[in-house]
């Protein structure tokens, strides 16, 4: 296991220590649920990514049932602190916090690994700024283009309520990469016409990262579920951009049908776990799937944010 005592000694070392370490516990036996080699994948109308993976829809770890955007942690329940010491790829040291990143034992990809910022401090799966902030720095300081960073809330699809982002790799462009944004109000941008419309923030420095918590904070106030995108490759602008998705809630544990709606979904990336589906599926169904989570009161809850800023 690498321990590193500070994020900012780790910036030019963390991509590759963490894929290392991934492809060798990758490799050994009894770690992952079942292991990621070629995944079978196209475009659908240059818009979706659909990448065949059955197994995630199979054999998986039970989700935990979700009832509130405040439920509070619970030990008795699985978290990461339950996790196995070899499922530990980098554990940073920050005084008495540790923040830490296993391998995603049920991988969605290649290199799918989970951050679990304060990890000991058992948080709850609610964003705070302080976890934020790391997850905008690690985005700063990657040198890789591939990576993305998601999270998912409460009843938004989260499977585990113990604090933690998803980091994932992928080399094509992603949809809601591609899109033009409206401006809303002060640092916020919005876009209407997607399948379920999301705001963005752009961070061109650590400092204005609490532009993007604000608006979480007001979700998570409100009890509104929501998934976020963190990526540096949206059209040709700098910085690193907060891509937040408010959608109506899940509730109950996880239900896997051909495909869960959470952040990948939304990004336009689509891990299928039916082969029959995969061949049939079409951007109109995908798009429809993706409407039914769309909260009803958009532009009403676009007028809240304004008078955040």
């Amino acid at each position: 296991m690498e321990r590193q005592n500070d994020f900012k000694n780790v910036p030019n070392l963390f991509e590759e220590i963490l894929k290392k370490k991934w492809d060798e516990i990758h490799e050994g036996p009894k770690v992952f649920r079942y292991k990621i080699k070629e995944i079978n994948e196209k475009y659908l109308q240059e818009k979706y990514l659909i990448q065949l993976n059955p197994d995630r829809g199979k054999k998986r770890r039970e989700p935990e049932a979700i009832h509130s955007l405040s439920q509070p942690f619970d030990e008795t329940k699985f978290n990461f602190m339950k996790a196995s010491s070899n499922e530990i790829l980098l554990t940073l040291i920050n005084g008495n916090e540790e923040h830490v990143f296993l391998v995603n034992v049920s991988p969605i990809a290649r290199y799918h690994i989970l951050f679990c910022p304060y990890m000991g401090s058992c948080l709850p799966q609610t964003i705070t700024l302080d976890s934020l902030e790391l997850v905008v720095k690690m985005m700063f300081a990657s040198q890789d283009r591939d990576l993305r960073i998601g999270f998912n809330s409460l009843c938004a699809f989260a499977s585990v309520n113990h604090l933690h982002y998803h980091l994932l790799f992928e080399k094509r462009t992603l949809y809601i990469e591609q899109v033009k944004w409206n401006h809303l109000k002060g640092p916020v941008y919005f876009k209407e016409d997607y399948p379920v419309p999301a705001f963005c923030c752009n961070i061109k420095k650590l400092s204005e990262t609490i532009n993007a918590y604000i608006l979480i904070k007001y979700l998570v106030d409100k009890s509104i579920a929501h998934n976020v995108l963190i990526t540096n490759r949206k059209s040709q602008e700098t910085g690193v951009h907060v891509i937040i998705w408010p959608r109506k809630k899940t509730e109950g544990a996880k239900q896997f049908t051909d495909f869960n709606v959470a952040v990948c979904e939304l990004s336009g990336w689509i891990p299928i776990y039916d082969e029959e589906t995969y061949r049939t599926i079409t951007a109109e169904q995908i798009e429809d799937e993706l409407k039914k989570w769309k909260l009803d009161d958009f532009f009403e809850l676009c007028e809240g944010i304004k008078s955040l800023y």
